[in-house]
């Protein structure tokens, strides 16, 4: 996206929130919604939903010749819509022949997280964000662990509306958090909204992370990348079978925008849930470690990440912690210089290691650093560098 100068940009974003009904007012209610781990929860009625609110025209789309259909360019998907037809993401709809998104400016989730929970490692360890999430996702993971958000349209969630950036950035700051991270769903489905706040928040020093699934189209996902500091995948099966039964998706799309992430110089972590008896074979997991090794490098960290029982697999178990230090050992034993296990905690593999003494450099009780020695980039014990973004 071109940009010009930050103050035009501010204004222009200002201008498009106003359009879709998202003007300054109700400043308490946000202000108090960072105080809160989920301010849906916690706010109930103080929350106007979505569908009170109109639509913004969408980006990456074309119409159908001698039709009112639209062709819908975002995601490999590639979805033409009949007037009237939502998208599979549930944010985008063909309205009058013209594609349009519900989910610019609506985020119905504002955490302050760690940012290891995004989950980010090796950039920034003690940082703590603010992660926001807007309804939708183009996959339909059967153990999906944010279903509630992630499998709804934004005019079926309760909302931050008014949302008003300026107030936002103002009390992230406030507050001594870093920096931004657009997590819990699927960010990519809206890049109208995730690209321009990005952007926002960049005129003001913050840090900013995205979490994806990587099903996008080579260039919105270019677009998106452009914006943001570090970004997490994730690579959720070695087959295409698997992300087409498990997921709705299909396998090489993701392989690209992994490879594609990688080209674009941005620090990336990737990460897999590991579901008992879906991907969790000795098989599978090295094959994911040995792509991630030979086409993103021995470097990148990989998180394992356990699965607790939720959407349509609500009756498997929880991840077995031996399956999770399985996993960890055999991205190890591959030749990945940093896993990490997710959602269990305390556990080894929750800290970072140096790759060349071995020692801990970043001590954590799960997401929470207790105590980060990595010196300028490098390991305190033996000097090696330390791959990822320290100061």
């Amino acid at each position: 996206m071109e940009r010009g100068d930050g103050n035009s940009d501010r204004r222009a974003f200002l201008k498009k929130l106003a359009l879709a009904g998202i003007g300054a007012g109700i400043l308490p209610v946000i202000e108090k919604a960072l105080e809160v781990f989920n301010v849906q929860q916690a706010f109930g009625d103080a929350f106007a939903a979505s569908m009170k609110r109109g639509p913004v025209k969408a980006e990456y789309f074309y119409q159908a010749e001698l039709s009112s259909d639209v062709q819908c360019t975002l995601c490999p998907h590639n979805e033409r819509l009949a007037p009237g037809q939502w998208g599979k993401c549930r944010t985008r709809k063909n309205t009058k022949g013209e594609l349009v998104t519900y989910g610019y400016g609506q985020p119905c989730i504002l955490n302050i997280d760690p940012i290891g929970k995004n989950p980010l490692a090796n950039f920034f360890p003690e940082m703590n964000i603010l992660s926001i999430a807007h309804a939708g996702c183009n996959l339909r993971c059967l153990y999906c662990q944010n279903w509630e958000f992630s499998q709804k349209s934004p005019t079926q969630t309760r909302n931050i509306s008014p949302f008003d950036p300026g107030h936002i950035v103002r009390k992230i700051r406030g507050r001594k958090l870093e920096g931004i991270g657009f997590t819990y769903t699927e960010p990519a489905c809206c890049p109208e909204f995730v690209k321009e706040f990005a952007a926002f928040c960049k005129d003001y020093g913050l840090k900013r992370t995205i979490c994806t699934a990587g099903y996008i189209n080579e260039a919105p996902f270019r677009d998106i990348l452009r914006e943001f500091d570090a970004v997490t995948i994730t690579f959720k099966g070695n087959s295409d079978r698997f992300y087409r039964e498990v997921t709705g998706a299909s396998l090489r799309p993701v392989l690209r925008s992994l490879e594609l992430a990688k080209s674009e110089d941005k620090w990336l972590e990737v990460a897999t849930l590991v579901v008992p008896g879906l991907n969790d074979g000795d098989d599978t997991l090295k094959e994911i470690a040995r792509w991630i090794r030979s086409h993103l490098g021995d470097d990148t960290p990989w998180h394992i990440e356990k699965f607790n029982p939720q959407f349509k697999l609500q009756k498997l178990p929880p991840t077995p912690q031996k399956t999770m230090e399985r996993a960890r050992r055999i991205g190890l034993d591959t030749g990945l210089k940093y896993v990490y296990t997710s959602n269990i905690a305390p556990h080894a593999g929750n800290h970072t290691y140096c790759h060349s003494c071995g020692k801990i450099i970043v001590k954590r009780m799960g997401f929470n650093v207790l105590k980060n020695n990595v010196n300028y980039g490098r390991c305190p014990y033996c000097s090696a560098v330390i791959p990822g973004v320290w100061e």
